[in-house]
């Protein structure tokens, strides 16, 4: 049997430098997490001053975002029980840039004294550090900000400032169908939303965002249909009713659509109700002969005209 060739010298140099720089990598982060666990030890003991400096190198050193979140939180209480309310408050923000999903147990949460701190960390405050992170081109941390903002909760208008810089930051990485939905969920949540004169004009997300009108969503929503694309195309047929179709027939031909959808996926009684939608919006409506002998909506679709 050959032998396999040689690698060449080059080639295996540069190899055992990758594998020793992921070695590296892996050997600071374990040191780093150790480092860590002795600053909640030295914590817990209630060594503050030794558990700060513990936590701060540990961060130094480099932590994932479960841990970073966790020194900074630690470091937030260690600030907040020396009265530092403001370095206190700032740690926090910095653990929940690391973790929007943070919560405090049920012991941390009800300290009189950094309890009320956190829980004054509330969505409007993250939307902001978000929008700020957005601004300083550091969109990773943004999405992270913006996310966690609207999990805390926020008004309709804020809400919908999230959702919309969420679009954006997708857009921007090319992933249209989360730009897409990102926008779609913004306008949810306000209507009346608009973009300004320099975001409208933007090359990549102006069209998306245009495209979102209830005729212009009905469009993309049938061409995804011819195409075989039936979540995507439910999803844009839906808010183009939800965004509003001014043409009777428009907005009968995205329940149409629609029903046949649920029909194609079993989903008999969605595809009855839509059918009723579309029949309540034009009672004259009618379908295409080889739409009326498909065998699973035909029927189903003559049945209502009928009134059966």
């Amino acid at each position: 049997m050959r032998a396999a060739p040689a690698l060449p010298a080059a080639l295996l140099s540069l190899l055992l430098l990758a594998g020793c720089a992921e070695l590296g990598k892996l050997a600071e982060q374990t040191r780093a997490h150790v480092s860590m666990v002795e600053g909640l030890r030295q914590f817990d003991a209630g060594q503050h001053a030794h558990a700060a400096r513990t936590l701060a190198g540990a961060l130094q050193m480099g932590l994932d975002e479960k841990d970073r979140a966790s020194a900074h939180k630690h470091l937030a209480f260690i600030h907040c029980t020396a009265g530092r309310d403001g370095p206190c408050r700032d740690e926090f923000r910095k653990a929940l840039a690391a973790d929007p999903g943070l919560r405090l147990d049920a012991a941390e949460a009800g300290h009189p004294v950094w309890g009320p701190v956190f829980r004054s960390l509330s969505g409007p405050d993250m939307l902001s550090t978000g929008l700020r992170q957005y601004e300083n081109g550091a969109y990773d941390e943004s999405a992270k900000s913006l996310q966690g903002a609207i999990d805390l909760g926020l008004p309709d208008k804020q809400r919908a400032t999230a959702h919309k810089y969420l679009a954006f930051t997708h857009c921007t990485a090319g992933r249209e169908g989360r730009c897409r939905d990102e926008f779609r969920k913004a306008i949810a949540a306000d209507p009346g939303l608009r973009l300004d004169a320099a975001e409208a004009g933007h090359p990549v997300w102006g069209p998306v965002f245009r495209s979102l009108s209830g005729p212009g969503s009905l469009s993309i929503g049938l061409k995804q249909y011819e195409e075989g694309d039936y979540e995507q195309s439910a999803k844009n047929l839906q808010g183009a009713i939800e965004l509003g179709l001014p043409d009777r027939q428009q907005r009968a031909s995205a329940h149409k659509t629609l029903a046949f959808i649920h029909c194609s996926s079993n989903r008999v009684g969605q595809c009855r109700d839509e059918f009723r939608k579309a029949l309540a919006v034009d009672p004259a409506l009618e379908l295409a002969p080889a739409e009326a002998g498909h065998p699973v909506w035909g029927p189903i679709f003559r049945s209502l005209k009928s009134g059966r």
